[in-house]
């Protein structure tokens, strides 16, 4: 049971669903090769930070690892500065040293459906109901001299779930406002003993990502790898999807990056009803799958994903198949 709590929890967040997300996310649960480990903290209290990330003027960016343990900076307030681009590498020790201030939105950006916006589900697994999640875009910001919306989901558990399988999760995405693709995302997911905090930085200039993943004990490893041209990450992978034409019968292919890189397959299946506590909606159903050099295959079990059938695409419903039932999120409301 603790297993399909996790996964109720975070289908609410990612509609790819848990077992997706985390064998994306996860070197042990990959056939993918691991990418060179550049960087490893150990688990000491290192002297503050004194020098500000360097900005360059020109758009091209420059992938510069550091060297072997080499200590991470101590958390301290970020120098002022100039919001231009800055050379995505591995000294950057966090994405808020990439977010500049809040800007207003503009009709030469690319528009989301709904804009902001804040959907809450109720999670349940059969009859049992175990957590809330949300999802939405709270607002615009400068992301390393870009404008980019700001997307958030959460994922909790409920004092039924708590008592045999706590969740806590939080994962966050920049999209860039001009293109709607990802420049970066960060999560931080609290589930029983599992932990994870990891952020990924794309560099669309260079076509190279940086990730960090902490551990427990503060140390730390880097990785750098290669990203196709229109990259998205698990979490704006959504509101990518929502922005385009799902036409019946439509299959759109969406390359994501976690950091490693995969096509996700999104089908449209069809039209239907779905009912909610407050009212019924039309909808499109669509579900998504994983290809591998031209072969579907589904990892874990069936997934379904109903939106509105109007221009906002709302989620309205998701649903995954375990070892035996459903785990579902139902949209509670819309804020």
């Amino acid at each position: 049971m603790t297993l399909w709590c996790s996964r109720v929890l975070a289908l609410a967040l990612i509609f790819c669903a848990c077992s997706i997300h985390r064998r994306a996310d996860d070197p042990t649960m990959t056939d993918s090769t691991p990418l060179p480990i550049i960087a490893v903290a150990p688990p000491e209290s290192p002297p503050p930070a004194t020098t500000s990330i360097p900005v360059f003027s020109s758009p091209t960016s420059r992938l510069t690892p550091r060297s072997p343990l080499s200590k991470a900076p101590a958390a301290a307030p970020l120098p002022r500065r100039a919001w231009g681009l800055t050379a995505i590498s591995s000294s950057i020790v966090s994405p808020a040293q990439l977010i500049g201030p809040n800007i207003a939105y503009s009709t030469s950006y690319r528009a989301l459906p709904v804009f902001p916006e804040k959907i809450v589900f109720d999670v349940t697994w059969g009859v049992l109901s175990v957590g809330e999640a949300t999802l939405g875009v709270d607002k615009m910001v400068l992301f390393n001299g870009r404008p980019a919306y700001h997307l958030v989901s959460e994922a909790r558990s409920n004092a039924f779930c708590d008592t045999f399988y706590a969740v806590r999760d939080l994962n966050e995405s920049w999209v860039d406002a001009k293109t709607l693709t990802s420049l970066g995302y960060a999560k931080k997911l609290r589930e029983g003993s599992f932990f994870r905090d990891v952020w990924v930085l794309y560099d669309r200039e260079s076509g190279t990502f940086v990730e960090r993943q902490t551990s427990r004990d503060g140390s730390f490893r880097v990785r750098v790898g290669t990203i196709p041209a229109q990259v998205q990450d698990i979490l704006s992978s959504i509101y990518y999807i929502r922005s385009q034409d799902l036409a019946e019968g439509k299959e759109i292919v969406i390359d994501v990056n976690t950091p490693d890189n995969w096509p996700l397959v999104i089908k449209v299946m069809k039209r239907e009803t779905v009912k909610t506590a407050k009212k019924s909606f039309s909808s499109i159903k669509v579900e998504p799958a994983l290809r591998r050099e031209g072969i579907f295959i589904q990892k874990g079990k069936r997934l379904e994903l109903w939106l509105s059938d109007d221009p906002s695409r709302r989620p309205l419903q998701m649903k995954a198949e375990v070892f035996f039932g459903h785990i579902t999120a139902f949209m509670r409301e819309m804020i």
